[in-house]
């Protein structure tokens, strides 16, 4: 079961970050939108409504919620450059995940806000200095302070967190 809910492991902070690691999160989170579009352009309408686990959100889930958890992310690395330690504003991605339009809408629609939002987000994060990298807010949900290196890696996690999920729904 943790290996269904988990099939790239855990996600875990680092202390520090090298340039390195720095550019390889920026890479998979400017190669997620073209990676999802590959995957998701070949599948039939029935394929979205395939989980990864009993219980899991589908496929079609699964890219509204990319959508919209990046979306925050990006808002959240703005915070972060534009003000002193923000706190940010927590949500319910299961909430988020359950509102109508996502059942209402076809996933590409997700997948064209994905495309728009890593334009923006890939761009800004390249731009980024030691200074700007080292930049926090704080997220009252889980009671911690964040740096700019720190999202950059969860995002780039999440990302291929969640194409594994769809993979192994779609049984690759």
């Amino acid at each position: 079961m943790e290996k269904l809910k988990y099939p790239i492991g855990k996600f875990t902070l680092q202390k520090e970050y090298t340039k390195e690691q720095i550019n390889e999160y920026i890479l998979n989170i400017e190669n997620l939108p073209i990676n999802l579009k590959t995957i998701l352009n070949i599948i039939s309408e029935l394929d979205f409504q395939k989980q990864y686990r009993e219980g899991s959100w589908n496929i079609k889930q699964l890219v509204h919620h990319i959508g919209e958890s990046h979306t925050n992310a990006y808002i959240r690395l703005k915070l972060a450059l534009t003000e002193d330690n923000p706190i940010i504003k927590p949500y319910n991605e299961t909430l988020w995940v359950n509102t109508n339009e996502n059942n209402l809408l076809d996933a590409q629609v997700s997948i064209m806000l994905i495309e728009a939002i890593h334009l923006k987000f890939v761009c800004l994060a390249k731009s980024l200095d030691e200074i700007m990298l080292n930049r926090t807010f704080f997220n009252p949900q889980s009671n911690r302070t964040f740096r700019v290196s720190d999202l950059l890696c969860l995002y780039s996690w999440h990302g291929l967190h969640h194409s594994a999920h769809i993979n192994l729904a779609l049984g690759l």
